[in-house]
């Protein structure tokens, strides 16, 4: 999941290139070259940013796992999860999907850290913080085989290799998912035929 963000950012050099490209080429004509602009002005992407930490950053320190439902974990952290801002979602978003996923755990999938959903199409932030927002779903922490629901904070093994915990936010042409507490993958399932467009953001952890 990395990886995948690098495509969009190609794809919005690409696109300004192309809008300049118009520019140059249309500047014998000056209807062209009056519109080419305003052209360039429009090109928005749908973005994903937070004021605790950086895309590629370190994670806050207090994002680390624990508190309720951490017992026998190795992590012993405030659980707290970071503020996420949005903007330029695409037109029709009715709601909205949170997903996070560590892709380095030693686990197909990777490891699920946050499952938030029924977040409306008007919202443009989740404050974090340990405010309790929106429809929480199940991550992939247990507590005596019963899940924890809600922010997991990053919680690796402690050999000082950082992980990456992606933060995908999805632009859903629906209000809302059908039930509460539903897993990453079933998450990932019930908004397939929704999708409107999607936005990452990458923070990084590591122990000790």
């Amino acid at each position: 999941m990395i990886a995948s963000r690098r495509p969009g950012r190609h794809a919005v050099a690409i696109a300004a290139a192309l809008a300049a490209g118009g520019a140059l080429i249309g500047a014998a004509a000056p209807t062209a070259t009056a519109e080419a602009p305003s052209a360039a002005t429009r090109l928005k992407p749908f973005t994903l940013t937070s004021p605790d930490f950086r895309d590629g950053g370190k994670l806050p320190a207090w994002t680390e796992f624990g508190g309720p439902g951490s017992e026998g974990a190795p992590c012993q952290g405030r659980n707290l999860a970071p503020r996420l801002d949005w903007r330029n979602a695409p037109a029709g978003t009715l709601g909205y999907a949170l997903l996070v996923n560590d892709p380095d755990a030693p686990l197909a999938g990777g490891w699920h850290h946050w499952v938030l959903y029924d977040i409306p199409g008007t919202a443009t932030r989740v404050d974090g913080h340990g405010t309790l927002q929106y429809t929480q779903g199940a991550n992939s922490f247990d507590t005596n085989g019963m899940p924890v629901v809600g922010w997991g904070g990053p919680c690796p093994p402690a050999t000082g290799q950082p992980h990456h915990y992606v933060f995908t936010l999805y632009a859903l042409s629906t209000p809302a998912l059908p039930s509460a507490g539903l897993t990453y993958e079933q998450v990932t399932a019930a908004i397939q035929p929704y999708v409107l467009g999607a936005t990452s953001i990458v923070g990084t952890f590591k122990l000790p």
